[in-house]
C-alpha cells in the first residue's frame, strides 16, 4: 500500500486509495481485530507500520484502554465518539476520539484522532461545573501540588488548603481502615502521580485538622495533555459515612436476628417438649401445641408492629382476651411500658390464663368475668416493679388441683425468667394468680 501502509499487507480490495483520503487516521480490521489496512496518518499516531497478523490492541502499549474498542470489534458493534487514552510506540500518552463502524462484509473501518486539550482550560464554565458538584474533587500537577479543588473537597477536608499546597504535606492526614496511619508513599493520589496510573476501590479513613476521621474512597486518575505529556492528576473523594453507618447497621441487624430466631425456635421447642409431656394423645397435643404457636406468632406481631421497641402492657391485655366481651372483663392498671423481652414472655403467659379460663373457668361459659388489674411501685433498689391480679369468678366452682398443670408451670417460669415470681389461689369462686416482676430497661442491658 506504499504511503498508505506496510509493504507486508496486502491491498485486496484498494481500500488504501480510499483510506489515504480521510483527513484523519483511519485502519480497517477484521472481525478479530488484526490490522488489513491503515492510512498514513494512522502509522504516525502508532509511531510505526503495523506487522501483518497485528491487532488494533497491539498498536497501543496502552492495551486495556484500546482493549474497549478491540471487544466492540470482535461484538461487530458500532463505536461513536468513544474517548480512551492510550500510549504509542514512543510511550507517549494521547487521548483519542475513537469512531469505528462495522462494513457489510466482516471488516470494520476505524477512524481516530487526538482529542482538542480541553482540560488545561480549567477556569470558566469548568471549573463552575466542578464546584457545583456536590462531590469532592480536586486536582495536582506533575508534582504533587495542588493546583485546583472544588467547594465540596474543602468541605469534606475541613480545610482551604493554599494553591501550590503538595499533596505530601496536606493539613489532612490518612489512616488504614483499622487507624493505623498511612505512610505518604501509600497515599492513593501519590501513588496515582508515582506510577500514573488510576488506583481503585482503597477504602481509607481521612482525619481533619479538628481531629474527626470520615471514611472516604478516593478515585485518583492520571491526567493528559492533547500531546500526551503527563501533566496531574484528578481525584475524586467520595464520603462513604452512610455507607459504613448502613453496613454497621445491617451487621447488628443480622446478628440480632439470628439471636432472635435461634430464641424464637428455643422457644418452639421447650414448648412442644413439655406440650407433648403433659398430653395424653395426638388430638389433645395438637389443638394444644396450635394454639401456644398462635399466641407466639401473636406476640412477636406486636414486636413487629412497636418495631421491637417498647408496648404498653394494656396492649397485649387486649390482644390476649380481644375474643372476649367488654361485658365480662375489668382491665384495670396505669400505664405501663414493657420491653420486648417482657413482652413476648407476659404474652405467652397471659395466653395461658386465658386459655386455661376459657377451658375450666370463668371464660367456659357465659356468666364468668375476668379482673386484671395491675400497679407499678419502685422497690427499695430504685427499680420499677410491676404488681398483676388476675382474678377469676363467675364460673365454674374452683378445686385445687392434685398435680401442678404445664399451663401453671409455664406461668410461673415464665415469670421467673423476668426475675419476679408468680402464686396461684383457688377458692371455690374462681382461681386467682398473682404476678409480680420488674419493668426491664432492656436498652441499657438491664
Amino acid at each position: 500500500m506504499s504511503a498508505v501502509g506496510s509493504g507486508e499487507l496486502s491491498d485486496r480490495s484498494g481500500a488504501g486509495h480510499w483510506l489515504g483520503l480521510l483527513p484523519m487516521a483511519a485502519c480497517v480490521c477484521d472481525r478479530h481485530g488484526s490490522v488489513l489496512h491503515y492510512n498514513a496518518k494512522a502509522a504516525a499516531l502508532w509511531g510505526r507500520a503495523p506487522r501483518a497478523g497485528e491487532t488494533w490492541e497491539t498498536m497501543w502499549q496502552d492495551e486495556p484502554a484500546a482493549a474497549v474498542i478491540g471487544e466492540a470489534l470482535r461484538a461487530g458493534r458500532p463505536v461513536t465518539s468513544a474517548s480512551i487514552v492510550v500510549a504509542g510506540e514512543a510511550g507517549v500518552h494521547m487521548r483519542l476520539l475513537v469512531n469505528a463502524e462495522p462494513s457489510p462484509g466482516t471488516d470494520t473501518v476505524i477512524t481516530f484522532q487526538r482529542c482538542p486539550d480541553t482540560w488545561n482550560d480549567v477556569g470558566g464554565r469548568l471549573r463552575d461545573t466542578l464546584d457545583a458538584l456536590p462531590t469532592a474533587v480536586y486536582t495536582a500537577d506533575a508534582d504533587g501540588h495542588i493546583n485546583f479543588y472544588n467547594k465540596a473537597a474543602a468541605d469534606l477536608w475541613g480545610v482551604a488548603p493554599a494553591i501550590g499546597t503538595s499533596v505530601r504535606a496536606a493539613p489532612w492526614s490518612l489512616l488504614y481502615p483499622d487507624g493505623s496511619p498511612m505512610p505518604l508513599t501509600e497515599c492513593a493520589m501519590t501513588r496515582t502521580i508515582a506510577e500514573r496510573q488510576p488506583i481503585r476501590n482503597t477504602e481509607v479513613l481521612m482525619e481533619r485538622p479538628d481531629g474527626t476521621r470520615i471514611p472516604i474512597l478516593p478515585y485518583p486518575t492520571p491526567l493528559y495533555d492533547a500531546a500526551g505529556e503527563f501533566v496531574g492528576a484528578v481525584n475524586m473523594l467520595l464520603d462513604i459515612t452512610h455507607r459504613k453507618e448502613a453496613e454497621e447497621r445491617h451487621t447488628l441487624f443480622a446478628r440480632e436476628l439470628n439471636h432472635r430466631v435461634k430464641n424464637a425456635l428455643a422457644t418452639v421447642y421447650a414448648i412442644a417438649m413439655q406440650t407433648m409431656r403433659y398430653t395424653d394423645s395426638i388430638e389433645s397435643f395438637r389443638e394444644s401445641f396450635g394454639a401456644r404457636l398462635l399466641a407466639l406468632s401473636r406476640a412477636h406481631d406486636l414486636l413487629v408492629r412497636s418495631q421491637w421497641q417498647e408496648t404498653p402492657l394494656k396492649t397485649v391485655l387486649s390482644d390476649a382476651l380481644n375474643a372476649y366481651g367488654a361485658g365480662r372483663l375489668d382491665i384495670q392498671g396505669e400505664e405501663v411500658e414493657l420491653g420486648p423481652r417482657a413482652t413476648l414472655t407476659m404474652a405467652m403467659t397471659l395466653h395461658e390464663l386465658v386459655s386455661n379460663a376459657a377451658r375450666h373457668g370463668a371464660l367456659s361459659d357465659g356468666k364468668g368475668r375476668v379482673i386484671v388489674r395491675w400497679h407499678a411501685m419502685t422497690d427499695d433498689d430504685g427499680e420499677l416493679q410491676v404488681t398483676m391480679e388476675w382474678c377469676e369468678s363467675g364460673g365454674p366452682a374452683v378445686e385445687a388441683p392434685a398435680k401442678t398443670g404445664f399451663g401453671t408451670r409455664l406461668v410461673s417460669h415464665n415469670i421467673m425468667a423476668l426475675g419476679g415470681r408468680a402464686s396461684f389461689d383457688y377458692p371455690p369462686e374462681g382461681v386467682c394468680c398473682t404476678m409480680k416482676f420488674p419493668v426491664i430497661d432492656e436498652r441499657s442491658g438491664g
